[in-house]
């Protein structure tokens, strides 16, 4: 029953908080209360109708998995599930947001991104079926971000911000290898923290919500507006996936996500004037970049394939030391939301880019010690576990 309040909640909150951007963005004050609850009833129709879609759609997904072969069968080895699960939470979702969009978005501003997202899903469905070469999912991820950086406003990573406080880093001649090149970075971050029950469809909602209140504070409400339709297609996803759960979102919905998720960090901080800066999309995506960066150079160090799976991540070591699905996604959840407070604080209090980067840079070398010495971040992880078993 929790889960369900909390559904709700998180849903009047984006729409209350998207409503009141909305008379930010220009309401007189006689209009105020009768606009703010009529824009809070609109804005709650894409919640609602993306939350409803997608929950109809994995339901009939669901029951057709065994016939379209869409199985996450158990290894025995690096997997944690024990019974075959339906790889079809990741097509439930991407329906619910694609139909909110239809109704109630311009699509043809945002037919590029659309088509993109088909080609993700697409070949993230075609991984789950057939499990093809990382090759060409990085061929179809490169495609889909070459369109959108050609063909939707806004989708260049034309500068890194003042990390280092010496000016801002621009990416010049290099602007669109660059936006790829951090595009396939977060796709295949958030692809590899799928890996527990609730834990890639947590992060990536509690990301989606950092994410609004941004574009909230950068007067960007078509943003708000989408952040709204992921988060509620997340939620219906959410319902079969916590601990046990029913079905997994399968590479189809991480890569998906992930690949959205780059380009809300993109829009978000490449607007003219935006008060958003590139760091702070990076501080929101903490973990799940820190963590991959983690694994990978750690298998390479070991004479590895970066993209080799095993059993290093932060949620892997966590099982390790004892800790349940429930224990694991909490600390997970809890250390994503410390973050994303983190980047909207640095957003509203306008903390310095090489500030908040020496944050992010002091966090991935305490992790990447403390996952290699197991002690640490994990020492005081194992204290909190004595303290309160």
């Amino acid at each position: 029953m929790f889960h369900y309040i909390l559904i709700f909640t998180l849903g009047l909150f984006l729409a209350a908080l998207s409503a009141v951007g909305q008379l930010a963005f220009g309401a007189t004050d006689s209009q105020q209360w009768g606009q703010f609850f009529s824009a809070s009833l609109e804005h709650a129709r894409i919640y609602i109708v993306s939350l409803f879609v997608a929950h109809i759609s994995i339901l009939g997904l669901s029951a057709s998995a065994g016939r379209l072969k869409l199985l996450d069968l158990p290894d025995n080895n690096r997997k944690v599930h024990t019974e075959a699960k339906p790889l079809v939470g990741g097509l439930g979702i991407i329906a619910g947001v694609l139909v909110a969009m239809l109704l109630f978005f311009p699509i043809v501003k945002y037919i590029s991104l659309i088509i993109s997202i088909l080609l993700i899903l697409g070949v993230g469905v075609l991984d789950d079926r057939f499990d093809i070469s990382f090759k060409w999912r990085f061929i179809v991820q490169i495609i889909a971000t070459v369109i959108t950086i050609h063909y939707f406003p806004g989708m260049n990573l034309r500068s890194f911000g003042n990390l280092l406080g010496f000016g801002p880093i621009e990416t010049g001649l290099l602007v669109v290898p660059v936006t790829i090149f951090c595009t396939l970075g977060v796709i295949n971050a958030v692809n590899m923290i799928d890996g527990l029950d609730g834990l890639a469809g947590t992060t990536a909602l509690l990301a989606f919500v950092a994410f609004a209140v941004l574009a909230w504070l950068n007067d960007m409400p078509a943003f708000m507006l989408l952040s709204l339709a992921f988060a509620g297609a997340l939620a219906a996803f959410l319902r079969f996936n916590w601990h046990p759960s029913k079905l997994f979102m399968g590479d189809a919905g991480s890569m998906t996500l992930g690949f959205v998720l780059a380009f809300f960090a993109v829009q978000l901080t490449q607007k003219p004037d935006s008060s958003v800066s590139p760091v702070v999309a990076l501080i929101v995506l903490a973990i799940p970049v820190t963590d991959t960066l983690t694994v990978m150079t750690k298998r390479m160090m070991n004479g590895k394939s970066p993209f080799e799976p095993d059993k290093t991540h932060f949620h892997h070591i966590l099982r390790d030391m004892g800790f349940g699905h429930a224990g694991v996604v909490l600390i997970i959840m809890s250390l994503s939301t410390l973050f994303s407070l983190l980047a909207i604080a640095g957003t509203l209090f306008q903390i310095p880019d090489y500030l908040l980067f020496g944050v992010f840079c002091c966090w991935f070398l305490f992790y990447f010690i403390s996952s290699s010495t197991m002690r640490g971040l994990f020492s005081g992880i194992r204290l909190l576990k004595q303290q309160y078993p």
